[in-house]
């Protein structure tokens, strides 16, 4: 069984943001599903609108706008200029799940609104970069987990 990391997430767009840079890859990809679309993520360019490989829709009623972004060092300063423009986190406003996947393996899920029981992030994360995010209350705090329920697709 793998461990993974439990987040208990305070400011979710900085958690999402330090994430997305900390993972992006020249293979990594992210999904966000929420009301998205009526904002500029969805004219991102190498934008998808279906579900492919790990990154798979979080809720099928009522059917959310889903979108995968390219993940790539390059392109993670457009996604947060597109999130940030418009892009709301509470309720269903705007995210209510984000994925990221690398090479084909999941390593950061954030479902419901990144309720504190369903934020996780692979081990590859290292601890140091997580007690940075506490110091800075992006995360109240973090806890290492065996991989079980929601997180069993990191």
């Amino acid at each position: 069984m793998e461990e993974v990391y439990r987040l208990d997430t305070r400011d979710r767009p900085g958690l999402l943001f330090a994430m997305m840079r900390a993972l992006a890859t020249e293979g990594g990809r992210m999904s966000l599903e929420g009301n998205l679309a009526q904002t500029e993520v969805m004219r991102l360019d190498g934008v998808v609108q279906y579900e492919t490989g790990v990154l798979k829709r979080a809720t099928t009623e009522p059917k959310l706008d889903f979108v995968i972004l390219p993940l790539f060092p390059t392109t993670v300063d457009a996604i947060e200029r597109a999130i940030r423009s418009k892009i709301g986190f509470g309720g269903y406003r705007g995210i209510i799940h984000a994925q990221i996947e690398s090479h084909g393996k999941l390593v950061f899920a954030a479902y419901d609104n990144f309720h504190r029981d369903c934020v996780y992030v692979g081990t590859q994360i290292s601890s140091e970069l997580l007690d940075r995010l506490v110091e800075t209350k992006v995360l109240r705090n973090y806890q290492r987990v065996q991989q079980r329920s929601v997180a069993s697709r990191i």
